[in-house]
C-alpha cells in the first residue's frame, strides 16, 4: 500500500501546492481522500485515470477539501467509467452531491442527447458517516475516526490497514488525543501542518488583525510546534506533512517539528508518493 500526495496546499491558491487530496493505492484498489482544487489534473499528472477510482472519502465539509469533486464525477463519467462511484463523507454529504449534480443538470442532459446514446447519467452512491466506523472498501480495511476541527462537525481522519502496512490521514484538525490513539505506531501518519508564522494577513478578510487570525487558527488547526508533540506521542514510523501555506520553508518546518519528534520526517510535496 502506498499514498500519493496529490495536493498539499490550503484554500489560498498556490501553483506549487494544489488543494488537499491524497490517493491511496493498495494492489488494484485506488481510493481518493479529499478532492481539493486541481485534483483531477493532479491525478492525470500522476498517471491515474479518473475511471480507475471507484471510491472517494471526504474528511470534512470545508470547500477546499471537495471543491473539485463535481469536476471529478463528470470527468470520470465522460471518460467512460462503467462502475458506480461510492462517496463516503460526513452527514450532509448527500445534499452536497445532489446540489453539485443539479448545477450540471443541463450539461449532463445535452451531452447524453448530443451523443445519441441511452447511456445513463453518472451513478453516485453516497455513504454518510455520522459516527466512528470500521468498514471494508474494495477489501481494504478502513476506519473513520473523529478529529477536532470546530466549528466543522463532524470531521474525520481515516486509517487504512493491509497485512503489511498502515496509513493514517489526519484531515484538518487541532491537536487531539484521538489522532494519537488511531495513529499510534502507524507506518505512516500524514498530518496537517499550518505554520502560523507564515500565514499572510489579508485586510478585509474577516480578521481583526494577524494576531487575531493566528489565535483563531490555533482553535482548529495544528501548528508545527504541536505536530512535533503529537508525533512524539503517536510514534509513527514516518510522519509526512500536508496542508501547508505557500511560505512554509521545509527546513524550518523540519527544525520546529524535530524539536520534539526524532523519527523519520517528510515535508510533503505535491505528487510525492510514499
Amino acid at each position: 500500500m502506498q499514498i500519493t500526495l496529490l495536493g498539499t496546499g490550503v484554500p489560498t491558491p498556490n501553483p506549487k501546492r494544489r488543494g488537499p487530496a491524497q490517493l491511496i493505492k493498495a494492489g488494484n484498489v485506488n481510493i481518493l481522500v479529499d478532492c481539493g482544487s486541481g485534483t483531477v489534473n493532479q491525478l492525470v499528472q500522476g498517471n491515474v485515470s479518473p475511471p480507475q477510482i471507484n471510491n472517494v472519502l471526504i474528511t470534512h465539509h470545508h470547500s477546499d477539501h471537495y471543491i473539485d469533486l463535481d469536476h471529478f464525477i463528470i470527468t470520470r463519467w465522460i471518460m467512460g467509467a462503467d462502475k458506480p462511484l461510492h462517496i463516503y463523507g460526513p452527514i450532509r454529504q448527500k445534499k452536497i452531491i445532489e446540489n453539485m449534480l443539479a448545477v450540471h443538470e443541463y450539461d449532463l442532459k445535452i451531452r447524453v442527447e448530443h451523443q445519441g446514446t441511452k447511456r445513463p447519467l453518472p451513478e453516485v452512491i453516497v455513504h454518510e458517516i455520522g459516527e466512528e466506523i470500521e468498514m471494508e472498501i474494495d477489501g481494504l480495511k478502513t476506519r473513520a475516526f473523529h478529529v477536532e476541527h470546530p466549528p466543522v462537525d463532524p470531521a474525520f481522519g481515516y486509517r487504512f490497514d493491509t497485512q503489511d502496512r498502515s496509513i493514517v490521514i489526519s484531515g484538518d484538525t487541532r491537536p487531539c488525543e484521538n489522532i494519537i490513539k488511531n495513529a499510534y505506531n502507524v507506518d505512516l501518519l500524514v498530518h496537517e501542518c499550518m505554520h502560523s508564522a507564515k500565514v499572510p494577513f489579508v485586510p478585509g478578510g474577516g480578521w481583526k488583525s494577524a494576531e487575531h487570525r493566528i489565535e483563531a487558527m490555533a482553535r482548529y488547526h495544528t501548528f508545527p510546534e504541536k505536530l512535533g508533540l503529537i508525533a512524539k506521542d503517536a510514534d509513527p514510523k514516518i510522519l509526512a506533512t500536508t496542508h501547508m501555506v505557500s511560505h512554509s520553508e521545509p527546513s524550518e518546518l523540519m527544525e520546529i517539528i524535530g524539536h520534539d519528534y526524532s523519527g523519520a520526517l517528510v515535508i510533503g510535496e505535491d505528487l510525492m508518493t510514499i
